[in-house]
């Protein structure tokens, strides 16, 4: 790992489809007909339904359509065999209800995508199977039921469609991964902040992601432990591609790139998927030295931030998922009638900043060496995770523009890494909504991305 190195950006939509293409969804399609229509026309459509959704990214396995009630067996065959992120129930004609609902049930736990064809014109003629009158039977049995399900409805050609199926098998895969996602938490909430803490059993129930809690104390003996000379080429990286801050020593960044070795080998042993630290006052002030230039260079490889705040890491790692970018966080320290300005104290991914990594030493509130480069501009959208007073979740969603921000610090502190954002929203709504001070950071729009999702595990959004 290049300690400078920053990922480059590509244009949102390419990221977009670079993220499906990186995991691919993984779907089982059955095709449901009825036996009074002619076997060319629902083996045409079948067809055509199998290339749109392989068109889109999606790893398809495809059942024999089911028409009498004998034909669920071989479906629910597959279902078990490949255990996949989402199933797709196609209605392509007139059916009968029982057999959608025995193949459901050997899935009835998982997200399932329920879509209905419509009319087509042939030889200049309107004409149907009937499949909105089946649907509208399948729709509303789902719901009584109980099922997590979206409905879209239309042909497979059409634009609309393709693209509310996109963005259900995304989210569909995200929650997959969720379960089976473990994040690494080291110490827990710092300073009493509420709104970081977790109820572990329905975070697991509800997201599906687990927390591996362990105390600092196991950073502070394994940088006790190791040799110098195991990041002698690190510290020299860093004095070739850093912009090193006065009274920063070689000592310093000796510590600092110790810290990231030792929280990088703990990712990787433990398979961690993210990772959150408590910094104060453990690390900043008993051992003086802060995580945030470790966590501003692992945050190039794995979701990562600090001050112990497990909804937001988990947050950011459902952005991760969704964009397959690198994701930051920021305080929210100004909100003003078009804009805010959000920036954490001393960390930032490197593949986020802005120019060559910028590093200093602080001494006053917290200890070490931090982070003091500028995030880079353009479209950026911040979300957080939070609990309702019911303990169910909802998510605050805020997108804007990135721009540089204006020069400013913290009484007794270096310079934030931070950006500026130009709300598409008004200040005060973003005030009015606030979930806690952090919020995770992504560069793009995934606005509609994010809504799919929280729809998808029943999470209440709300977009400012």
């Amino acid at each position: 790992m290049h300690v400078g190195t920053q990922r480059c950006c590509a244009p949102t939509e390419q990221r977009k489809e670079d993220a499906m293409q990186g995991k691919k969804p993984k779907a089982v399609l059955v095709p449901f007909g009825y036996p009074g229509y002619p076997d060319s026309y629902l083996t045409r459509f079948t067809e055509e339904s199998v290339e749109a959704l392989k068109g889109l990214g999606i790893d398809l396995r495809c059942s024999p359509i089911v028409k009498v009630r004998s034909d669920t067996a071989e479906a629910r065959k597959i279902l078990r065999e490949d255990a996949p992120d989402f199933l797709i129930v196609l209605i392509l004609s007139w059916i009968e209800a029982p057999n959608v609902i025995d193949v459901v049930d050997e899935f009835s736990e998982g997200p399932i995508l329920l879509w209905s064809h419509t009319m087509f014109k042939e030889d200049g003629e309107w004409m149907t199977l009937g499949p909105m009158p089946g649907a509208g039977v399948i729709r509303q049995a789902f719901e009584e039921l109980g099922l997590n399900f979206k409905f879209v409805y239309g042909m497979p050609d059409e634009e609309k469609v393709r693209r509310e199926i996109g963005l259900f098998a995304r989210a569909a895969s995200v929650a997959h991964r969720l379960r089976h996602s473990t994040v690494g938490l080291l110490g827990y909430a710092s300073m009493g902040m509420y709104t970081a803490c977790f109820d572990h059993l329905p975070l697991r129930e509800k997201l599906g992601v687990e927390v591996q809690h362990m105390d600092q104390y196991v950073v502070v003996k394994r940088i006790e432990e190791m040799e110098d000379e195991q990041v002698e080429g690190l510290v020299k990286e860093a004095k070739e591609n850093w912009e090193i801050g006065q009274g920063v020593t070689d000592r310093d960044l000796t510590i600092s790139l110790k810290m990231y070795r030792t929280l990088k080998d703990l990712v990787e042993e433990f398979g961690w998927s993210g990772l959150q630290i408590k910094c104060q006052y453990e690390l900043s002030k008993y051992y003086k030295s802060v995580p945030c230039i470790p966590l501003s260079m692992l945050g190039n490889e794995v979701p990562c931030s600090c001050e112990g705040d497990i909804p937001l890491i988990v947050t950011q790692l459902m952005l991760h998922y969704l964009t397959d970018l690198i994701v930051g966080y920021g305080d929210i320290h100004t909100v003003e009638e078009d804009r805010i300005l959000i920036g954490a104290c001393g960390y930032a991914p490197f593949g986020l900043c802005d120019g060559r990594p910028k590093v200093g030493k602080t001494e006053v509130l917290y200890e070490g060496v931090a982070n003091c480069s500028l995030y880079r501009e353009g479209r950026v959208t911040l979300a957080r995770l939070g609990y309702r007073r019911n303990r169910s979740f909802k998510m605050h969603i805020v997108t804007g523009e990135a721009k540089k921000p204006r020069p400013f610090r913290e009484v007794g502190c270096l310079s934030y890494p931070s950006m500026e954002v130009i709300l598409d929203g008004s200040g005060d709504d973003v005030a009015q909504n606030l979930t806690s001070q952090h919020y995770a950071i992504a560069y793009g729009d995934f606005r509609k991305e994010l809504l799919e999702l929280c729809g998808l595990l029943s999470i209440e959004p709300k977009v400012t």
